[in-house]
């Protein structure tokens, strides 16, 4: 774009400022005034995208009044776009820029959604609204050229289980950021009279008071030609793009790295936290005001009800000792890894589980995988379970003792429940009845330690060294 043709688009987008109106997507006006409705679009901005009013008839979106002034625009824009426009329509895909130990960096398309100009037109005064003119037209600038946009994007997704008061960089890259909203400002519903605001609630409460897990991504933004030879195939050598591409830094180049990482770091919280925690899902945002692509950056499809109760609050000391557990725990021998995070995610389970009997069968199945998973039958299962789990955790006879016991107990437990497929409301254990509740939990403690301990040793010992008082060897099966 020249300097001459920045000017026009300026000149375009103040006619159009001075007849803008708020519409329902597909209807007529809406009463809200726009510089309300763009406050309200700022802060869908801030929180990737989220938007209440996604999932109702409402949807509002910005329109010119004048005919003449959106007609202008629309062939402003057809002239600029030009080498883009086929039948009416432009190509807008996002690409993330991957590569492996092996292999040049590729590009891997995200979406490829055929828009029209009427799109392209709504985002620009979007823009306007929110952020102001001058930056409509620079980022209308940098989306136009052959090149297309480069930079990171981000894979977020809701942690469940957490709460934090501030946004925490986990490793360079990776932030956890806390939902402190509170869901549809009464700034916009006094303009709803008589809209039943109860509709926001399940929305609104299973996103606002959450934390999101943020990973950037590097890729490009980019214009195509629908149809086109243009199109960039998955799996693209970047030195075989038609433009020079400045590849960004970034922790994961792969999106299975990612996937792998959001596992077992949340594993980690688990364990630091000693409660609960999953990533179950995510999304992929890009910065709202950097972009024309109408369809990325919402992430109203994360706000499904959670299966946790409660959250637990953190601090960046917490957060601390969670890095560092994951990284032990991804430094472990691949198979030690898998058999302690399988444990990890039925210890998880069975503090998420509503029922005692799945609580127990689950942390029945968690002690199975690390203490006999190298059993190949089931003679007298029960009896070495106990006899590993108490060298493993006792340091003295006394310890051994009693932790035999307890091991025995839990045991026990877990074989009636699976039996006899119901639990009562107390347990023996200590020769004396106790609640379930009180006894799950002991049960869980000693899971968990159990879990820290062969984090802490660097792998599980060699169960018959250590019990016949040998050498142990840290990290072998």
């Amino acid at each position: 774009m020249t300097e001459e043709r920045k000017q026009e688009l300026r000149r375009l987008l103040e006619e159009a400022m001075g007849s803008l109106e708020v519409c329902q997507e597909y209807g007529g006006p809406l009463p809200l005034p726009v510089e309300v409705y763009g406050r309200y679009l700022q802060e869908c901005w801030r929180y990737f995208g989220f938007d209440c009013f996604h999932p109702f008839w409402i949807r509002p979106t910005l329109r010119i009044s004048r005919a003449d002034t959106t007609s202008r625009i629309l062939n402003y824009l057809n002239e600029e776009l030009a080498p883009f426009i086929h039948n009416d329509k432009i190509t807008v895909a996002s690409y993330f820029i991957e590569s492996t130990a092996t292999e040049s960096s590729r590009v891997y398309p995200f979406d490829n959604p055929h828009v029209e100009l009427d799109l392209i037109l709504r985002r620009l005064l979007e823009i306007s609204v929110v952020r102001g003119i001058e930056r409509a037209v620079s980022v209308f600038h940098r989306c136009s050229r052959a090149e297309g946009v480069h930079g990171f994007f981000q894979d977020v997704s809701i942690v469940e289980g957490l709460t934090l008061k501030t946004d925490i960089e986990v490793f360079k890259g990776i932030r956890l950021v806390p939902l402190l909203g509170t869901g549809i400002s009464a700034e916009v519903l006094r303009y709803f009279p008589g809209f039943p605001v109860y509709a926001f609630d399940d929305q609104t409460s299973n996103f606002f008071g959450q934390t999101l897990l943020v990973v950037d991504r590097p890729g490009i933004s980019i214009f195509h030609k629908p149809g086109s030879h243009q199109e960039f195939q998955r799996g693209l050598p970047v030195r075989d793009l038609p433009f020079q591409v400045e590849e960004h830094e970034s922790r994961f180049r792969n999106v299975n790295e990612v996937d792998s990482f959001q596992e077992s770091f949340s594993q980690a919280l688990a364990l630091a936290l000693d409660f609960p925690i999953q990533i179950p899902y995510g999304g992929f945002c890009m910065d709202e005001s950097n972009t024309f692509n109408p369809r990325h950056g919402s992430i109203a499809s994360l706000s499904r009800a959670s299966r946790f109760r409660n959250a637990n609050a953190a601090e960046e000391n917490d957060i601390e000792k969670a890095k560092c557990l994951y990284e032990r725990l991804v430094d472990l021998d691949s198979g030690d890894r898998t058999k302690l995070e399988l444990a990890i995610r039925r210890w998880i389970k069975s503090k998420t589980s509503g029922e005692y009997l799945a609580k127990i069968i689950d942390l029945g199945i968690a002690l199975e995988v690390l203490y006999l998973s190298d059993m190949g039958d089931n003679r007298e299962l029960s009896f070495r379970l106990r006899l590993r789990a108490a060298w493993h955790l006792g340091k003295t006879e006394e310890d051994r003792k009693k932790l035999i016991k307890k091991f025995g107990e839990i045991y026990n437990c877990r074989s009636n429940a699976v039996h006899n497929g119901e639990l009562g409301q107390t347990v023996k254990s200590g020769g004396i009845q106790i609640p379930t509740r009180e006894f799950i939990e002991r049960s869980q403690d000693l899971c968990r330690e159990s879990i820290m301990k062969v984090i802490d040793d660097g792998g599980f010992p060699d169960w018959d060294s250590l019990i016949l008082g040998g050498e142990v060897e840290e990290g072998s099966n």
